[in-house]
């Protein structure tokens, strides 16, 4: 014969409602304090070298260069721009410039000119094609829908902030323009 449930339960004692009863005159035991210690950070050599490369390294990553990407389009021709947004003293770096005629129309007479201001920033400055004259580029006709590159390739020489804009032009009316701003760390 199976054993009902209420016959395996346990008997509950009956809950009473009393305190502790401690003498008024007992006071509660208080832990003793801490005693005064020197904190200092304890690293051996490997550890120390180890925590000063991680701190290069993130600070590095600051003053590392980067590349920016920009394009603007108007009435048919467009620009796009990829250019160092933050470089080192003395390296070199390579800017892009994409032209295309989006247009259904040719363009007579395109030309890319860069800011001699912007140019100014920089020792030396090496282009492919050859520049018609300092920071002007003649790109000759474009046809509806075709495209041209022009790499410039600078060397950083004065720290600070390089700016300037980079125009795109055709025959000397539309005009597209996308700001250049390169910070030069020292």
């Amino acid at each position: 014969m199976i054993p009902a449930a209420r016959d395996l339960s346990a008997h509950r004692p009956a809950r009473t409602r009393t305190r502790s009863r401690r003498a008024p005159s007992e006071p509660e035991p208080t832990p003793p304090s801490a005693p005064p210690l020197r904190r200092r950070l304890a690293l051996d050599p490997l550890h120390a070298i180890g925590a000063l490369a991680l701190g290069c390294v993130a600070a590095s990553a600051l003053f590392m260069h980067a590349l920016e990407t920009r394009e603007a389009t108007a009435q048919g021709l467009t620009l796009r721009v990829a250019y160092p947004e933050r470089m080192r003293f003395r390296d070199m770096e390579r800017v892009t410039f994409d032209v295309e005629n989006t247009a259904g129309e040719p363009c007579r007479a395109a030309a890319l000119t860069i800011d001699e201001a912007y140019l100014d920033s920089f020792e030396e400055h090496h282009t492919t094609p050859a520049e018609a004259a300092f920071g002007r580029f003649a790109l000759g006709d474009l046809a509806p829908g075709e495209r041209r590159r022009i790499d410039v390739e600078l060397r950083g020489e004065r720290s600070w902030l390089a700016s300037g804009d980079a125009t795109l032009s055709c025959g000397g009316e539309r005009g597209v323009h996308v700001p250049l701003r390169t910070f030069i760390f020292p």
